[in-house]
């Protein structure tokens, strides 16, 4: 009879363990985020991060994501570090972390995480992470190698012919970026940094005209765009020298 009791705690425990994580979830998904952190700070028990079967791991990956949403970004390293430690052969874990890393411009370190991830599995996102973290690091034809490697593997990935162009710009290489960023363009249409950074290569290379329509069409997709809107007052600006001249 004990058996039997205890066997139904058990079990009544981890379904209630299950459904708390579902609810942190569903709150993440509806932007709830300190919400979901509030449900996982309650169910969450560090001393249990090892044991096997333990929901830690992905309590801790979903607190990851809640401080990342927040701009928390110890408390999310800590999460990610620590889901990296419970399942060392899980790569997920690694490429977003290395992907925060990246975004919050610490190159050198998401350039070491995604490193480890190519460890684990070859994927074209941690080719991408790497090239970001070389153009960070303005390490330009290192980034345009790892773009390429990131398309030959997923040559529908929009975002590796757009950071393509950008290293390729970065080298003067103004028409091969222009015919990477085309291509970024025809994979994700109307996008306004696509159309941002074409016109910006095209004005490089000395085509204004074509530079204002492209950089105007970015600013009619994305008018509060801080970056859009001071490369079209520049463009405008430099219109009207030309026509001075």
């Amino acid at each position: 009879m004990k058996i039997c009791l205890k066997f139904i705690m058990i079990t009544t425990m981890s379904t209630f363990l299950y459904a708390s994580y579902d609810d942190a979830l569903e709150l993440y998904i509806s932007k709830g985020y300190q919400k979901s952190l509030d449900i996982i700070a309650k169910e969450l028990d560090i001393d249990k991060d090892m044991i096997p079967d333990s929901p830690n791991y992905n309590l801790r990956f979903l607190a990851a994501h809640n401080h990342w949403k927040l701009g928390n970004l110890q408390s999310a390293i800590t999460h990610f570090k620590k889901c990296i430690e419970i399942k060392r052969d899980n790569v997920d874990p690694i490429i977003d972390l290395s992907m925060l890393l990246v975004e919050n411009r610490l190159f050198r370190d998401a350039r070491y995480y995604a490193k480890k991830a190519l460890d684990l599995e070859e994927v074209p996102i941690v080719y991408y992470i790497l090239a970001k973290s070389a153009l960070g690091l303005k390490k330009y034809s290192t980034a345009k190698e790892y773009y390429e490697k990131a398309i030959s593997i997923k040559p529908e990935m929009g975002i590796s012919y757009n950071g393509l162009g950008i290293a390729l710009m970065r080298l003067k290489r103004y028409s091969e970026a222009n015919t990477a960023f085309s291509a970024a363009l025809a994979i994700i249409p109307n996008s306004p940094e696509v159309l941002n950074n074409i016109g910006i290569c095209l004005e490089k290379a000395g085509n204004l005209d074509d530079a204002l329509r492209y950089v105007k069409k970015a600013s009619v997709l994305n008018p509060n765009n801080p970056i859009i809107k001071k490369n079209l007052r520049q463009l405008r600006k430099n219109a009207i020298k030309d026509t001075g001249d």
